[in-house]
């Protein structure tokens, strides 16, 4: 028996019990309102005029910018200017997604198209990645071959970014609250505001001592800065697209409240997730005494108030039963695994041992310390010096020539990028699997070459160091390889780094 959401239902005072009632086709949303207060539709942007407003200001500030950098020749306002424009395609996307989240619902997509949205700021964050490798690229050979900048044309300009980034910025914090899509271009425009005031402290600084390296290590700072926005949207979008459960739930939580009420009689097969920007869709089974369909709806009623009070649920869908499913865990689908095997004579085998577990964790911790300090190791000597590596990967002899540079340029990168995700323990599935295929990869072009008995330099940990390719470094960097794989073993089957793990 299945009590979900009906329009029909309504609180005490008669205004909309649940997200459903506020459903809007133009708003494209549902409106997270508690069951006893309404909640105008004009109280989110209905017309999008504030992206418009921001998307006007951002194509006429990197003109400027553009224009000005290359008078003053400053490589740090001409990044900021790469980025502002790259916020001017972002926001059109933002506004192009949100007209879309705004279609409604058809029966063909009964959700809507709020995920629009979420695949409007996946793309953000691609235009945002290909601005950062322009910004790094720019700023290794100013800071190589620093130039004179004229100081106070860069602050002008820079004021000119604060402003209307600043500007851009208000108009869009109210919605970016609530909509995904729209934080992206919050956060560009947050951004853009922080890398101009940097800019403009550049400038100040320049107009008293000639330190022209200034200019690109600010560049290198913005870069960060947009790295990171990038990796809080990147990581929301696809916790949304995979149906994660929303990182404010705690399922177990929300299981033992549903099971203090005296009507239950267990709570399983729990599942949350959000719709899109806004609204939390749950589902989940509970065992009550057998009684009549007329008394489930008030209990279904009743715990709806209580989860969009105690969790911000606002999309709840019951399934009564009078029996238990599986064996009442949490997720049925882990009913079959949950049980301890059985040994030979028919009773329950003991759990494995808590210090198995641990040991785990504790040789896991360090693995992955170790493993990322040599890729950050091996990674900045080729970024320091992109034209020797980039001829060390050509004497290998197995990429296309026009492929050598953009590998020389790019996996030194991915290699700092790597390690320094497996020491902080950000995505770890995601980082171990790039380091142990990178390890395959390695391993097997040192192999190759040592086949064909080529006497070449290795290029693996600094590209002027003159170590020679040998049977040393294979084995070395198979090493590497069995610490990695180790590492791949306990993320993705034992499940011991993943994050919210609570073994």
């Amino acid at each position: 028996m299945t009590i979900p959401f009906s329009h029909n239902d309504s609180g005490p005072t008669g205004a909309a019990p649940h997200c459903g009632d506020d459903f809007s086709a133009d708003e494209g949303c549902f409106l997270r309102v508690p069951p006893d207060h309404a909640l105008p539709i004009s109280s989110t942007d209905t017309s999008g005029f504030r992206l418009l407003v921001t998307l006007g200001i951002n194509f006429v500030i990197p003109v400027v910018q553009i224009i000005g950098g290359v008078m003053a020749n400053s490589i740090a306002l001409i990044s900021d200017a790469v980025h502002n424009f790259s916020d001017f395609i972002a926001i059109l996307i933002s506004y192009i997604a949100l007209r879309i989240g705004r279609k409604g619902v058809s029966t063909r997509h009964t959700f809507g198209f709020q995920r629009a949205e979420i695949l409007g700021a996946l793309l953000n964050v691609a235009i945002l990645f290909c601005a950062v490798i322009f910004i790094v690229y720019e700023a290794f050979w100013r800071l190589w071959q620093p130039e004179p900048v004229s100081g106070g044309l860069v602050m002008i300009l820079a004021g000119v970014g604060i402003a209307g980034n600043g500007f851009s910025a208000l108009l869009l914090y109210r919605d970016s609250r609530n909509n995904l899509n729209i934080r992206g271009a919050f956060l560009h425009m947050i951004g853009d505001f922080l890398t101009s005031l940097m800019v403009l402290i550049s400038g100040a600084v320049l107009l008293w001592r000639p330190w022209y390296w200034l200019d690109p290590l600010l560049s290198f700072l913005i870069a960060i800065f947009i790295l990171k926005n990038c990796w809080t949207v990147l990581t929301e979008a696809v916790a949304i697209l995979m149906n994660a459960t929303p990182r404010e739930l705690d399922l177990p939580e929300i299981q033992k409240f549903l099971e203090s009420r005296p009507e239950i009689i267990s709570a399983h097969y729990l599942h949350a997730w959000n719709l899109g920007n806004c609204g939390i869709a749950f589902t989940c089974h509970l065992t009550v005494a057998d009684r009549l369909v007329s008394d489930t709806e008030i209990l279904a009623e009743k715990i709806r108030h209580a989860l969009f009070r105690q969790f911000g649920i606002d999309h709840p869908v019951f399934q009564f039963e009078t029996v238990t499913c599986g064996n009442g865990n949490m997720l049925c689908e882990l009913s079959g695994q949950e049980q301890p095997p059985k040994t030979p004579s028919g009773g329950l085998s003991s759990p494995a041992p808590v210090y198995r577990k641990n040991g785990y964790r504790i040789f896991g911790w360090t693995s992955r310390i170790i493993l990322g300090l040599i890729f950050i190791a091996a990674g900045i000597p080729k970024i320091l010096y992109p034209a020797e590596f980039a001829a060390a990967v050509y004497n290998y002899r197995i990429l296309p020539d026009a492929l050598v540079n953009i590998v020389a340029l790019a996996l030194p990168w991915v290699e700092v990028l790597v390690g320094g995700m497996l020491i902080v323990g950000v995505w770890m599935p995601g980082a171990v699997m790039i380091y142990t295929l990178l390890m395959l990869v390695f391993i097997t072009a040192l192999g190759y070459n040592v086949a064909r008995g080529l006497d070449i330099h290795c290029g693996c940990f600094s590209p002027t160091s003159g170590e020679l390719i040998s049977f040393w470094t294979i084995t070395r960097d198979v090493a590497i390889l069995l610490m990695s794989l180790y590492l791949f073993f306990a993320v993705w089957v034992k499940k011991i780094f993943l994050p919210y793990s609570r073994s």
